[in-house]
């Protein structure tokens, strides 16, 4: 995959998790929400800045306007991110202060940022989009400043999101907070792997590699990585709901032929009232009650069994001789087996619903 290609994979990444976090936004417009959401899109507007054939654009009105855009936005967003911090875990009547605090500092990098690019663009007029570090200096320095900026807010964020980790209550956000804090790692590697790179540079050496793709790499590994910790703990447990939904349904599948032969014997087993197909475990639950139902109605015909292939033999027998009019015993049957939950019930009763389908497909089988 190309660099340009990449940068273009991670802006739709972004894009979708910003169109995403839009929806609980208009659910529940709280301030956290709305810093997230306006970090994501400033995020996704710095990428698209950031993007050549659009700083191209930028630079032809103004030189050096698509750096100082793009880099101005991210600061932007960073204040937005740390908005969502400080909605999160500061109680409502600390906040403001809070939030005033750090958009001091994030305003105070900006102007020094915006001071360092037109120092830098006054002087020694360089391509932003290909700076000569060691002929450039003062550009090369306005990119420090910028990325030791953004090391700083990574470090303590990822600090942060870590010891939130620990101590939350609720499994998919200790995840995402985990998957976060990766993300966050991943772009601080990036940050130290460019400064690294500027300062070898500005020596008159240069690393054995080339600048821009590694470094592409390790944010779009980085950004994406965030994007999806952040909204994990939103998306993942109805992706777990939606394969529980098709275990519970091929369950459901799985236990039709022997419950149609017990409601077959028995008809009155077949609850009436109707249940929504959504609701899988519900129906699920009531096939399970429903085949009990109709092994209980065959009590008087059913002999000892063990191990699923015995109860399945067993419940062969009781239905022939039920057929057959053949006067049924006072009681037996044997005990049942299965299990107190729904999920041991499930698979003990699938074992010999595949012990079932096994002897009537065999030649010769008296049971259909």
């Amino acid at each position: 995959m190309s660099a340009e290609h990449l940068h273009l994979v991670v802006i739709v990444v972004v894009l979708v998790a910003f169109g995403y976090k839009c929806a609980d936004l208009v659910r529940a417009p709280r301030p956290g929400v709305w810093g997230l959401c306006v970090g994501l899109l400033a995020l996704a507007v710095a990428l698209v800045v950031g993007y050549q054939p659009v700083g191209v654009l930028l630079d032809r009105a103004s030189p050096g306007a698509g750096w100082a855009v793009q880099h101005v936005v991210v600061f932007a967003g960073l204040l937005a991110m740390q908005v969502f911090y400080v909605s999160s875990t500061h109680a409502p009547a600390a906040r403001p202060r809070a939030i005033l605090g750090r958009a001091a500092v994030a305003g105070a990098g900006a102007v020094l940022l915006l001071v360092a690019w037109a120092v830098a663009r006054a002087v020694e007029s360089p391509d932003w989009a290909s700076v000569r570090w060691a002929e450039q200096p003062l550009a090369a320095g306005a990119n420090l400043v910028f990325v030791a900026g953004v090391a700083v807010v990574l470090v303590l964020s990822s600090r942060l999101t870590l010891r939130w980790a620990r101590i939350a209550d609720r499994p998919w956000l200790r995840r995402g907070l985990v998957v976060f804090t990766v993300g966050g790692v991943l772009s601080t590697v990036w940050a130290v792997h460019r400064i690294a790179y500027i300062v070898v540079a500005m020596t008159g050496s240069s690393l054995p590699w080339d600048q821009r793709y590694p470094e592409l790499s390790l944010l779009a590994l980085g950004v994406c990585t965030g994007v999806v910790g952040i909204t994990l703990p939103a998306w993942a447990p109805r992706v777990v709901a939606v394969r529980q939904w098709v275990a519970h349904y091929r369950s459901y599948r799985r236990l039709e032929p022997l419950w149609l032969a017990l409601r077959e014997a028995t008809p009155s087993i077949e609850l009436r009232s109707s249940v929504p197909w959504w609701d899988m475990e519900y129906r699920l639950y009531r096939r399970v009650i429903e085949i009990w139902d109709g092994r209980a109605a065959l009590r008087g015909y059913l002999g000892a069994a063990s191990g699923p292939a015995g109860e399945a033999a067993a419940l062969r027998a009781a239905l022939a001789a039920k057929r057959a009019g053949t006067p049924g015993g006072a009681s037996g049957g044997g005990v049942r087996e299965g299990g107190l939950v729904l999920a041991d019930e499930v698979a003990w009763l699938e074992r010999v619903a595949v012990c079932w389908g096994a002897a009537v497909s065999s030649p010769g089988s008296a049971v259909g």
